[in-house]
């Protein structure tokens, strides 16, 4: 990505609030994780309990994060990213870059869209839970990866229409 070329959508929209409020969800999500291994470790410490439920939801959430996370991040324009060479480039040149690589990100996002459906819908048909204490029905984690994908699919073609229209 191209931090240069990359800029927040008008923030009044309905879709950057929802954006936005999946970003909020996320930082509960963190802060949910905070919480639980602070129980965990104090639990262990003062009472000698073992609680194999934390790292299960922990696990879980931070696949939550990761996945959910990452439309937001990109609608910030906080991706990791490395500009040293394009902004070397002259304005042509750099244009082509950004339009070969939306094009590229477009089709990987949607593959990943495809793949976490696909993961999804085989857990959800299958009926396959975890093989822990909880057992939790996989296709919730997976949901989580499928919504996420399609959240990162939705902002990465709304930014790269209004790339196009320039």
């Amino acid at each position: 990505m191209i931090p240069s070329e990359r800029r927040p959508v008008k923030k009044s929209s309905l879709f950057n609030r929802l954006v936005d409020l999946s970003g909020m969800s996320v930082g509960v999500a963190t802060f949910l994780i905070g919480i639980f291994v602070t129980y965990d470790v104090l639990a262990r410490t003062l009472f000698r309990m073992t609680n194999s439920w934390v790292t299960e939801v922990t696990t879980y959430l931070m696949g939550y994060i990761t996945f959910v996370g990452a439309a937001y991040v990109l609608k910030e324009g906080a991706h990791v990213s490395v500009d040293l060479l394009v902004q070397k480039m002259p304005p042509t040149a750099r244009r082509v870059l950004v339009f070969v690589t939306d094009g590229i990100m477009l089709l990987v996002v949607a593959t990943l869209a495809w793949l976490s459906f696909q993961f999804f819908w085989d857990a959800w048909t299958s009926h396959e839970v975890s093989d822990t204490l909880l057992s939790i029905s996989l296709w919730i984690p997976y949901l989580s990866f499928f919504i996420g994908m399609v959240w990162l699919l939705a902002v990465l073609v709304t930014q790269t229409l209004r790339h196009w229209r320039r």
